[in-house]
């Protein structure tokens, strides 16, 4: 995708998905995107990192830039198109966040994102829908920053 100057400042989401539908083998991967203003194609965002959904269907992805954050879930296609990309076709979900939780995170942040529903439409690819039951579950934490080094004076 086209994105801005890369500036990491690492905030870091973590969460786990508590139901997926249809239930599947095929590897299922998190997007988290930065400003995406090409919710259609995904290729207009200012930083975007990935991660795969492991066997206990948790995740964490590091190194996000502060802004606007956008979950898109990917179930993979199979075979020579599975690839780890959001391909025409590939069926998502993007995380819904009707309070607008997500936006505006500072940099050098913690977000958790518990037990997640999502759903695939394997009929209409793009109307998959990633959703928690309550705000409640998505849990925003601003990190103590490190303090620096001080110089010491040689005597």
């Amino acid at each position: 995708g086209v994105s801005g100057t890369r500036q990491i400042e690492d905030t870091v989401i973590h969460g786990n998905i508590f139901n997926l539908r249809p239930a599947t083998a095929r590897p299922v991967f998190v997007f988290a995107y930065v400003n995406l203003r090409d919710p259609v194609r995904f290729l207009e965002f200012d930083d975007a990192e990935v991660a795969l959904v492991q066997a206990d269907q948790t995740f964490t992805i590091g190194n996000i830039a502060a802004g606007d954050l956008t979950l898109v879930f990917l179930l993979d296609e199979v075979g020579v198109n599975q690839d780890g990309t959001i391909d025409d076709g590939d069926p998502i979900a993007i995380f819904q966040d009707p309070n607008a939780t997500l936006e505006s995170i500072s940099a050098n942040t913690e977000v958790s994102v518990e037990d997640i529903d999502v759903s695939f439409d394997l009929d209409d690819p793009r109307a998959g829908t990633a959703r928690v039951e309550s705000e409640t579950n998505i849990i925003v934490t601003q990190r103590p920053r490190e303090p620096e080094d001080p110089q010491v004076d040689p005597l």
